[in-house]
């Protein structure tokens, strides 16, 4: 689907003729669909964490720098997320850290076994600084929610009528509707109680956090190998 698929199957349930154009549209109830539909979106993307806005990232040091410029398109850390060292794979990298506490570090007359990292400005702090060479990886949210139609580019907007949404299509049409109707003073109620139940089935469907069973045994994956532990010493 596309910006235009989406607006052509919305327009015609609110009473209004099928779009011919999305984006580059005069028509002046087209170009409020295209902009209610921005909106929607940017609001979706706040609201729920999307797989298809997860993107993997690292950073590599070179001895010196302790301060690396967040992605453009960064919008937060994955929930819980882990920041692991190429040097060490088996333990995190400390943090979040607050103010106070990298402060403390830095003051003390020894610094910590393994860096510590935290947020600040549009900048990811590690300290101390990671050797040369060495690689650190993690996950973020991305702000780009819409792609071209080759899927080959990410960006914050619909540009052109081909523009897709990366966040569940159904859920942009009837938030359309919903939104629609309340900007005129129609009677919206049943549409929002059908916008409210597609966004929560969807995002049901999306990343969450991790789930713990308590009937399966637990699997203690750092201290698990994958194969034969054969004993040569003498018994």
């Amino acid at each position: 689907m596309s910006i235009l698929s989406v607006l052509q199957t919305a327009m015609p349930l609110c009473g209004l003729p099928a779009a011919a154009q999305a984006v580059s549209a005069v028509d002046p109830n087209t170009a409020k669909f295209v902009a209610m539909a921005q909106d929607i979106g940017d609001e979706l993307r706040e609201r729920y964490f999307w797989r298809n806005l997860n993107i993997a990232a690292q950073l590599t040091g070179d001895g010196t720098t302790t301060l690396f410029q967040l992605p453009p398109d960064w919008a937060q850390l994955s929930p819980g997320q882990q920041i692991y060292s190429s040097v060490n794979t088996l333990s995190p990298l400390y943090g979040p850290i607050t103010n106070e506490q990298l402060a403390a570090l830095k003051s003390s007359q020894v610094a910590p076994v393994r860096p510590v990292w935290r947020i600040v400005g549009s900048t990811f702090e590690i300290w101390p600084a990671l050797g040369a060479g060495e690689i650190v990886t993690f996950n973020y949210y991305s702000s780009n929610w819409v792609s071209n139609a080759a899927g080959t580019q990410r960006q914050p907007n619909f540009l052109l009528d081909s523009d897709f949404s990366m966040i569940d299509e159904l859920v942009l049409r009837r938030g359309l509707i919903y939104r629609w109707k309340e900007s005129k003073g129609l009677e919206c109620s049943a549409d929002q109680a059908r916008y409210e139940r597609a966004l929560d089935r969807a995002a049901g469907r999306e990343d969450s956090e991790r789930i713990t069973s308590t009937a399966a045994p637990v699997l203690d994956v750092d201290g698990w190998w994958p194969g034969t532990v054969t004993f040569v010493g003498p018994v």
